[in-house]
C-alpha cells in the first residue's frame, strides 16, 4: 500500500504492512515517527535491507516484514537473527513466506514473531507458475498443519471469497492477507485504466510480478 493509505489506516487504529517496492523505507518510517503513527514497513533479505535498518538505529519501526517468496532459506535465518541481536528493542518481526510446518518451526527458532504462511496462492502470484513450488490448491490445509506449531499464522493468498476468511480463521490462522479481493477498490494502489471494452480497470500484480504499480 501506498504511504496515503497506510498513514489513514495508522490514524484509525488499523494494522498495516508497508510494501517495500520502489518506496524510500527510511523517509517513510521517520514520517510515521514524526507523526507518533505506527510504523509498520517490509524488507528483502539482500545488503539495502541491512543499510535501511542500520539508518532507523535511533527510528527503530514497530513492525519489520521480511518479505520473500521462500522464506525457509539461509538468507531469512542470517536477517532475523541479525536484527534481533543488533538492536536493543527490536521491532516485531512478521518473516515469510513459508508452506510447511518445519519452515514454521525454524522461522519461531531464528526469532520471528509472527510467520506469513502460503507460496503462491494467490491470483497474481508469478512464483508457483515459475517455480512449481507452493501451496496453490492446498492452502487450507498448509494453514492447519502449520498453525498446530502454536505460531502466530497470517494466511496469505488464495482469498477468493468471504468464506475462505472464516475458513482461515477457524483452521488457525491469526490474520488473513488479502489481494484479488480488494483490487478493484477505490482506495486500492493500482492504476485505473480503460480497457479496450471502455470499461474503467485497476491494475493488480503480485510481489513477485514483473511489474510492479
Amino acid at each position: 500500500m501506498n504511504d496515503t493509505i497506510a498513514k489513514k489506516l495508522a490514524k484509525a487504529g488499523y494494522f498495516y504492512i508497508h510494501h517495500r517496492f520502489n518506496v524510500d523505507a527510511v523517509a517513510f518510517t521517520k514520517m510515521m515517527k514524526t507523526e507518533g503513527l505506527c510504523v509498520s514497513i517490509s524488507l528483502g533479505v539482500n545488503e539495502d535491507a541491512y543499510e535501511i535498518m542500520k539508518s532507523l538505529a535511533n527510528s527503530v519501526p514497530d513492525f519489520v516484514t521480511i518479505d520473500i517468496a521462500h522464506g525457509h532459506s539461509v538468507k531469512m535465518e542470517k536477517i532475523i537473527k541479525w536484527i534481533k541481536s543488533t538492536f536493543p528493542n527490536p521491532p516485531f518481526i512478521i518473516a515469510g513466506n513459508v508452506s510447511t510446518p518445519e519452515a514454521v518451526r525454524d522461522l519461531m527458532r531464528w526469532g520471528a514473531d509472527a510467520i506469513k504462511v502460503g507460496i503462491g496462492p494467490g491470483s497474481a502470484c508469478t512464483t508457483y507458475v515459475a517455480t512449481g513450488f507452493g501451496s496453490r490448491g492446498c492452502q487450507a490445509s498448509i494453514i492447519r498443519d502449520c498453525a498446530l506449531e502454536n505460531a502466530i499464522i497470517i494466511a496469505d493468498g488464495g482469498i477468493k471469497e468471504p468464506g475462505d476468511i472464516a475458513k482461515s480463521l477457524v483452521l488457525g490462522a491469526h490474520m488473513v492477507m488479502i489481494g484479488g479481493m480488494f483490487s478493484a477498490l477505490s482506495d486500492s494502489p493500482g492504476n485505473t485504466v480503460t480497457g479496450t471494452d471502455g470499461r474503467l480497470y485497476k491494475e493488480f500484480c503480485g510481489s513477485a510480478s514483473a511489474f510492479q504499480s
